[in-house]
């Protein structure tokens, strides 16, 4: 009777640490499905979130891209037409225009501020400021910033400037959207 309690006890111990142990592997093998399901989510709203930036960078700076272009045409074609002829009627109206289309640029300037890397952000700020400068010195002359004294000459530099930021900027954005910068 005794050899039956052994036998029973040990196959009841077997048993049970049989048991325990399935039960510590299931709990170890939930808790590494839990892990490995979070890691997954987490990738994936990583991914989403990537591509969602990589999306709204794009949009920002295309925008960017063609309020800059537009300012730029427009003082290369109508204002340098403008300073030339010195009709301060034709001024007053370039004045209203000049006001939206910096308007314009200004919100693209902000919607690449928002989105965009680091130096795809300076050079919109390095396009902004010079497309700023050109039309308000001749448009909004100051005490600060008087009317220029060679306004046609003026412009065509700003314009240059122009170019040359818009250029920085593109260089930026490609290098950006291309993979090589970080922001």
């Amino acid at each position: 009777m005794q050899a039956d309690i052994a036998t029973q006890l040990i196959t009841a111990s077997a048993t049970l640490g049989g048991v325990v142990l399935t039960l510590l592997a299931n709990a170890f093998l939930e808790r590494r499905r839990a892990h490995d399901g979070h890691e997954l989510e987490t990738h994936r709203v990583t991914s989403e979130h990537a591509k969602w930036l990589r999306e709204e960078r794009h949009r920002a700076y295309s925008g960017m891209s063609i309020a800059g272009e537009e300012v730029q045409q427009w003082m290369r074609n109508d204002l340098l037409e403008i300073a030339a002829s010195g009709d301060e009627k034709a001024r007053e109206q370039a004045a209203a225009q000049w006001r939206l289309l910096r308007t314009e640029l200004r919100k693209a300037y902000n919607q690449v501020a928002i989105f965009g890397a680091d130096e795809a952000r300076a050079e919109a700020l390095t396009l902004w400021r010079a497309a700023r400068d050109t039309g308000n010195d001749y448009l909004f002359p100051s005490i600060d910033h008087p009317a220029p004294e060679e306004p046609v000459r003026t412009i065509r530099e700003g314009v240059a400037r122009l170019g040359v930021a818009g250029d920085a900027f593109l260089t930026a954005c490609r290098k950006d959207l291309q993979g090589g910068a970080v922001g």
